[in-house]
């Protein structure tokens, strides 16, 4: 167990411990009437100790207007707990700079605590959580064990130090340490930091600090908060600690890990050169050493462009946004970080994703990219959140896309602009994994229903669009003449009154003329139907082809035929139906048989007073011309 190795090491003194006046410090704070007077009057008998700690407190509580001038004043400044910490570590630095481990390097080991425990104060201010005070003593002793086991076991921990290497590799480092001592550094400094008194909350950070996807805290919640600023702080000091390529893969590692949590880019960089430039000042003072950093700024492009795939070892792998119904999402960020960390997680869940750096660029990507949702950043150059959600909304292609606006959480009490402007939604940033799967959740379900509905109507449509063809076809059937494709009786009467009104309206002339084959049922009893339906079809070809663009030609039953001329006076549809007559006579309808038509042809007069009038004329200037010896044309 944990807690019997660390009593072993302790019972054996073996371990780092706060001794002299540190030691009566921490005492003092313990009791339950101890005043700051009391602790300011014991700090003062250590004249180095003062003046650090009065450094420090200006330091931390740089917000202030007033500098602190006295240990009173740092003491009610910082108060007792913040300086009983302090305190501590101020006094393992002092005591600790070297010893028996000859592998173990005393002093680049502080001066990554330090610049570990001056970016966690800074990161953690930057993010406004607060206690960014409690988060420096965090910071400086987040990796205390390592000085433990180095102290206790000097000859071994040399030996495990060799075996990994120079670049310390924090998996192969733990497995060796729990293999030698059955304790890694991680779990000696929980227990450390709990035998000192400090917070459980620091504890569960120390122990998880390096890799935080062990310990299994709910995301969004202050813990994880802290366990994860805490080991941002812990790679970007090794970041620091290292050169060329190899701090280049860590600042891009640690440049998308810090989106995450909400410091976007342009943050990290100013917050990660503030750092550096304090860690320079106060290692002077804790009297270690630091080493040449650039700005941040000028290695962010490079690093920006290596792998995504480092997400992974940050426990991105566990989050879940499965893609149950997958989207094409177009994601609006100027900052590239947050961009990528959240195209990184959109795609890993099945989605498509294309990214814009501003409201103008996407509005010039959505006909070509078509997206089902934007995610888009409130604060950005040229056109920002609302403006762009505005333009969406004015647009009848892009309205009904759904929109999630992020924002920080000093922008919620103007969350209802965003509604206003036409958002579906809004995410805080930074933006929480399960929060935004819920999110995401909510519109597939809402696009799958669009989509499924849009396949409804279009089905419906190419019904409807069956129908109308269906029903064409239907209506052509019912108005046309099976066998010689002209228009039936029925259509050749409504055509017909439709004629004769458009004549009464305007007084243009209007005549028709009936047609019969002669001797029809000479030709079915010689030859047989077949033979007579072809004679039909042929008298049928014969008339269509001759009659006027005007004209309609109908079967009008049996061997009848119906010509509706509108525009033509009796002399001229006289003249019209013995030009029908002559064609039919003249053609070769069926091998050598003779086929003739006699023709009544009528022309609409005032006498007449209705297009039954008008066929009815017709039909008697026809039984004329069949008494008239057939083939012949009545009318006038």
């Amino acid at each position: 167990m944990v807690n019997t190795k660390f009593e072993a090491l302790k019972e054996k003194d073996h371990l780092p411990s706060p001794k002299g006046i540190a030691l009566k410090i921490i005492q003092l704070t313990l009791k339950e009437n101890v005043t700051t007077q009391e602790i300011a009057r014991a700090i003062m008998t250590d004249p180095a100790l003062s003046g650090r700690l009065i450094k420090m407190a200006n330091v931390l509580m740089s917000y202030q207007t007033r500098p602190i001038a006295s240990i009173t004043d740092a003491v009610m400044s910082l108060g007792l707990s913040i300086v009983r910490n302090m305190v501590l570590g101020l006094s393992l630095v002092e005591d600790s700079r070297d010893g028996a481990c000859r592998k173990f390097d005393y002093q680049n080991f502080w001066s990554h605590s330090l610049l570990t425990a001056i970016a966690a104060k800074n990161f953690l201010d930057g993010r406004r959580m607060g206690a960014a005070e409690e988060m420096f003593i965090l910071g400086l002793l987040a990796r205390v064990g390592s000085l433990g086991l180095a102290t206790a076991y000097p000859k071994e921990y040399s030996l495990i130090i060799e075996k990994v290497g120079a670049v310390d590799i924090d998996a192969a480092l733990i497995d060796l340490e729990r293999t030698e001592f059955g304790i890694d550094h991680n779990q000696l400094t929980k227990e450390m930091l709990a035998d000192w008194g400090l917070p459980q909350i620091f504890q569960i950070a120390a122990l998880h600090h390096e890799n935080p996807a062990l310990s299994d805290l709910a995301e969004g919640n202050r813990l994880w908060h802290i366990l994860n600023i805490l080991h941002i702080a812990y790679y970007f000091s090794k970041a620091c600690l290292l050169h060329g390529q190899q701090r280049q893969k860590m600042v891009s590692k640690l440049i998308l890990i810090a989106a995450r949590q909400g410091l976007e880019a342009n943050v990290f960089t100013e917050l990660a050169d503030k750092t550096v430039q304090e860690w320079r000042e106060l290692s002077k003072l804790f009297g270690i050493r630091s080493v040449e950093v650039p700005l941040f700024n000028e290695i962010l492009q490079a690093a920006l462009s290596d792998e995504l795939e480092v997400l992974d070892d940050e426990g991105a792998s566990k989050i879940s946004l499965e893609a149950c119904y997958a989207l094409r999402i177009l994601l609006v960020e100027d900052d590239c970080a947050t961009s990528q960390v959240l195209k990184f997680l959109l795609t890993k869940a099945g989605h498509t994703v294309a990214t814009a750096g501003d409201g103008v660029e996407a509005l010039g990507m959505l006909d070509k990219f078509i997206p089902q949702l934007i995610i888009t950043d409130w604060h950005m150059p040229n056109m920002n959140g609302i403006e762009f959600c505005k333009a969406l909304r004015c647009n009848d292609l892009w309205r009904n896309i759904h929109v999630f606006v992020m924002m920080t959480q000093d922008n919620l009490d103007r969350m209802e602009e965003i509604f206003e402007a036409g958002a579906s939604d809004y995410l805080t940033k930074p933006v929480n994994s399960k929060v935004l799967g819920a999110r995401l959740c909510v519109t597939q379900r809402m696009v799958q229903l669009q989509d499924e509905l849009k396949v409804e109507h279009q089905q419906l449509r190419n019904v409807a669009a069956q129908l109308a063809a269906s029903n064409q076809r239907l209506q052509q059937m019912a108005l046309t003449d099976v066998l010689t494709e002209l228009p039936n009786r029925r259509h050749a009467n409504d055509y017909l009154e439709q004629q004769w009104a458009v004549a009464e309206r305007s007084g243009r002339p209007l005549s028709c003329m009936i047609v019969d084959v002669d001797f029809f049922k000479r030709v079915n009893d010689t030859y047989g139907h077949k033979v007579g339906d072809d004679v039909l079809k042929q008298v049928a070809q014969i008339l269509r082809s001759s009659a006027r663009k005007q004209d309609m030609v109908c079967r009008y039953g049996g061997e009848e035929f119906l010509v509706i001329c509108p525009d033509a006076d009796a002399e001229q549809a006289y003249q019209y139906a013995e030009r029908l007559r002559q064609n039919v006579a003249a053609g070769n309808i069926y091998q050598n048989l003779m086929v003739t038509i006699s023709i009544g042809v009528a022309s609409k007069t005032s006498t007449l007073s209705n297009a039954e009038m008008l066929l009815q004329l017709a039909d008697k200037y026809l039984y004329i011309a069949k008494e008239k010896g057939r083939n012949f044309t009545v009318g006038r």
